[in-house]
């Protein structure tokens, strides 16, 4: 029996980017949304695919613009996060849903922040609630994915993002 090819996993990217004691984040609707153990929405840092053709430094630049409205300066890597989640359903893709995420520590130099959109959806479907410069001191405050954003942001903030070797996180026990 013929089955539809496998997908590889997801290649996206995303912006760390800090000013002002505040962390630039957008409020999300969960990808899981039948998922008890899952928020209804979560802050998480700016980021996306990373289109076909397109440098790791042209889709953070565009993810950024697209969701916020504000230009970048990307920067060096700062940590890899692989995701693997039961997401069943969808042709070619298995039984989980799996991607790599690489962060890049940014700095915003222009543009006026705005709650962006997804381009990949529809007006009535879309996933972004809000985009807002989060206080650093506040973070607890709020539903953060990953959950080790935070801390990785305290660390990074003592010894310096530029002199950080990147850190790997996957989702997996």
């Amino acid at each position: 029996m013929n089955q539809p090819p496998r997908r590889a996993a997801d290649l996206r990217v995303c912006a760390l980017c800090v000013q002002d004691g505040h962390v630039l984040l957008v409020e999300h609707l969960s990808f899981a949304p039948e998922d008890p153990g899952v928020p209804e929405s979560y802050w998480i840092l700016p980021g996306g695919v990373v289109e076909r053709g397109e440098t790791l430094e042209e889709a953070v630049k565009r993810e950024v613009l697209e969701e916020t409205g504000l230009e970048c300066r990307v920067g060096g890597m700062i940590f890899v996060k692989e995701l693997l989640y039961p997401h069943p359903g969808i042709a070619g893709q298995g039984s989980r849903h799996h991607s790599v995420s690489l962060c890049f520590h940014c700095e915003v130099t222009g543009g006026t922040i705005i709650t962006g959109r997804d381009p990949e959806f529809p007006d009535h479907r879309q996933v972004i609630l809000q985009t807002s410069w989060l206080p650093l001191s506040g973070l607890h405050e709020f539903s953060l994915y990953p959950p080790f954003l935070p801390e990785f942001i305290e660390s990074g903030l003592r010894q310096g993002f530029e002199s950080m070797n990147p850190l790997f996180f996957n989702s997996l026990p």
